[in-house]
């Protein structure tokens, strides 16, 4: 039985080996998200954008694209830098933040920094300041949002709706009981951004170096390789698969050559694609809006960050603007889907031609050799329990000989004694 149980259980680890090795099969490509229609020419007359015409379409989009589901949401802001102007859809719906108050918090920090209150050396509930906030903007880290929320009750004794409100131009009614117990609005984030990228680093060293480096989940990069082109600086807060609402949020900053902010809030929408195609969407409006501003200007890039071989046309080659509604199916954009995650895994050798062979050892000598070891483990056992069993019994055998020679001998000296003693009553 013993034998039959490691045999088995040998076979099971080896059959899983091979699973893993053996790579999934090649998913069948999934329907790409549809489009309504490239935002229509209008929007962009005269160097602005009708926000009007922005609404129908964003609606229709979405309509076309998350169902309308119950309890979905999606509220945007949108700044662009070129003519001041804003942009916004159910952008003051109160709406779950998870943790997204890092980004104020972060920028209170920053000034610290800036003030020399404070080092990047400074320990913060356990933790260095720069590890702190480098691993929060980056990362999201939960430690270290823990040690700066820490910190700030007991070195300032403040809570972080104390802090961030301070940095968005909003009256204090507009600041609800929602807010304090957390939940964020789209304008309220975006106006916390427009303060950072207004501040820049002069304002809040560290806060922009670390959210450039930050790529969550792809969101503004999907299927439009913007960070290809420009500069994003971005955070995020997500939170999906508990109890409650699954929430999904960004904010960034375009760098374009006139830049913009766009905040995207998401509740119970599961598609990282639709967000994704929103933000393009934006993303080329924004390098449309840079022309019309600056004719003269190209919609190259303006950072040192290459396009890849990848890379999506330019805005020349990808007008937005519908010239004639002949060409109207000429200028549809559509996203191409990507699968979550974000981080592809690479191919298993051997996929490129067909079949895969698998080059990992047969099981069957180990098993042959086991079992070889385990017949000849019970054999010894067997024949050292019969040892066992034959030195017992010699052992009983001669201790009963030593009793019964001791008992003749016993009887041998009494029958004596009884004849020496008849012996001398005769005489």
């Amino acid at each position: 039985m013993l034998v039959l149980v490691l045999a088995f259980s040998m076979q099971a680890g080896n059959l899983t080996a091979l699973a893993e090795q053996t790579p999934a099969p090649t998913p069948t490509p999934t329907e790409v998200l549809p489009l309504t229609e490239t935002l229509p020419s209008p929007v962009l007359e005269d160097g602005h954008f009708d926000g009007d015409l922005l609404k129908q379409w964003v609606d229709a989009y979405l309509e076309e694209n998350y169902w309308n589901h119950p309890g979905c949401e999606m509220a945007i802001a949108y700044w662009y830098s070129g003519t001041d102007e804003t942009w916004f859809y159910n952008a003051d719906d109160w709406i779950g933040c998870v943790n997204w108050y890092k980004l104020p918090l972060c920028m209170y920090y920053a000034e610290k920094l800036k003030s020399g209150e404070m080092t990047k050396e400074t320990v913060v509930t356990g933790i260095t300041l720069e590890y702190a906030m480098s691993t929060l903007l980056e990362h999201s880290s939960g430690p270290s949002l823990y040690s700066l929320v820490t910190d700030l009750a007991e070195r300032e004794g403040l809570s972080y709706t104390d802090v961030a409100k301070q940095y968005a131009d909003l009256p204090e009614s507009y600041f609800t009981g929602e807010y304090y117990n957390n939940a964020y609005t789209a304008r309220l984030m975006m106006e916390i951004t427009k303060t950072l990228f207004e501040g820049g680093e002069d304002r809040f060293p560290f806060v922009l170096e670390h959210m450039k480096k930050s790529q969550p989940y792809d969101m503004f990069k999907r299927d439009w390789n913007i960070q290809t082109k420009w500069e994003v600086a971005q955070t995020h807060a997500a939170d999906w698969g508990g109890e409650g609402d699954d929430l999904i949020h960004c904010t960034a900053i375009f760098y374009t050559p006139t830049p913009a902010i766009l905040t995207i809030m998401t509740k119970n929408i599961w598609d990282l694609d639709i967000m994704g195609g929103v933000a393009g969407h934006f993303f080329v409006l924004t390098e449309a809006l840079d022309l019309k501003q600056h004719p003269e200007r190209e919609a190259g890039p303006a950072t040192t960050v290459p396009p890849t071989a990848e890379a999506e046309p330019t805005a020349e080659a990808r007008p937005i603007i519908q010239p004639s509604p002949e060409t109207q199916e000429q200028s549809v954009i559509e996203p191409q889907p990507v699968v979550l995650p974000a981080e592809e895994t690479p191919a298993a050798a051997g996929t490129e031609t067909g079949q895969v062979v698998n080059s990992a050892p047969s099981p069957v000598p180990i098993l042959i050799v086991l079992f070889i070891l385990l017949v000849l483990i019970a054999i010894c056992s067997i024949l050292l329990i019969i040892h066992n069993r034959k030195e017992r019994e010699r052992r009983r055998r001669r201790a009963a000989a030593i009793r019964r020679r001791r008992k003749e001998r016993e009887m041998k000296e009494r029958y004596e004694e009884e004849e020496s003693g008849s012996d001398d009553e005769e005489e």
